[in-house]
C-alpha cells in the first residue's frame, strides 16, 4: 500500500480581502510524467451553480493545455479531472467592545491605619475615581462558503492520485471578468506544483 504525504499550502490572495485556503494532497510515488491526455468531468445538479461549473471547466481546459496536456474525449483520456463544487451557508459571531464614556466609582485609600480607623462612618462622598464605561455588542454575520475540490483520477489504475481543495467565503456583485480572474487564481494556486509536460 502506497503511503500518502500531504502538502498543505495556505494562500491569501493579495487581490481584495480574500480568505482563500488551499490544500493539496498527492501520491509522491506516482509517475505523473506518464500522463498526457485529460478530460474534465463533473455532474450537473441544476442547483444554480451550473454556470460556475461550466466556467471552471473551461478555465481548467485552458490551464491544463497551457501546461502541455492534451484535451481529449472522456473515452480516450488517460486521466480525468473530477470537479466537486459545494456551497454552504455559514454564520459567524462577532463581539465588539466599545467605550462610550467614563463611569465614576467610589475610591478608598487603604493606608497604614485602614479606612475604618480613619473614616469610622465611611469615606467622604466626594472621594471618587473613574473607569471606562464599556458597551458590549454581539452580531451574527451570515455568509456563503464555497468549496471546490479537484481530483486527478488515473483511468487505467482506477484511483485518485492527486487532490486539491480550495475554500473561500463567497462575495457578490462581481463582474464576469472579475469572476474569471478570481477562478484563474484559484486554479493556478491549486495546480501550481502539478508537473507540466515538457
Amino acid at each position: 500500500m502506497k503511503k500518502w504525504f500531504m502538502a498543505v499550502a495556505i494562500a491569501i490572495l493579495t487581490a481584495g480581502c480574500s480568505t482563500l485556503e488551499v490544500q493539496v494532497d498527492y501520491d509522491p510515488e506516482y509517475k505523473f510524467s506518464s500522463l498526457s491526455t485529460f478530460s474534465v468531468v463533473y455532474t450537473n445538479r441544476n442547483d444554480a451553480r451550473d454556470f460556475d461549473r461550466d466556467r471552471i471547466s473551461r478555465l481548467l481546459d485552458a490551464y491544463m493545455q497551457e501546461k502541455g496536456y492534451i484535451k481529449s474525449p472522456k473515452n480516450k483520456a488517460e486521466f480525468y479531472i473530477t470537479m466537486h463544487l459545494d456551497v454552504q451557508k455559514k454564520s459567524q459571531m462577532e463581539t465588539n467592545y466599545e467605550t462610550i464614556g467614563i463611569r465614576p466609582i467610589p475610591y478608598v485609600y487603604y493606608g497604614a491605619m485602614g479606612p475604618a480607623a480613619i473614616y469610622p462612618r465611611g469615606y467622604p462622598s466626594g472621594m471618587v475615581t473613574a473607569e471606562p464605561d464599556v458597551r458590549v455588542t454581539t452580531r451574527t454575520n451570515e455568509y456563503e462558503e464555497g468549496k471546490l475540490i479537484l481530483e486527478v483520477f488515473d483511468v487505467k489504475e482506477n484511483r485518485v492520485v492527486w487532490q486539491g481543495i480550495a475554500i473561500d467565503e463567497l462575495s457578490k456583485g462581481h463582474t464576469q471578468e472579475e469572476k474569471n480572474n478570481y477562478l484563474k487564481k484559484v486554479i493556478s494556486e491549486l495546480f501550481k506544483d502539478f508537473p507540466a509536460k515538457k
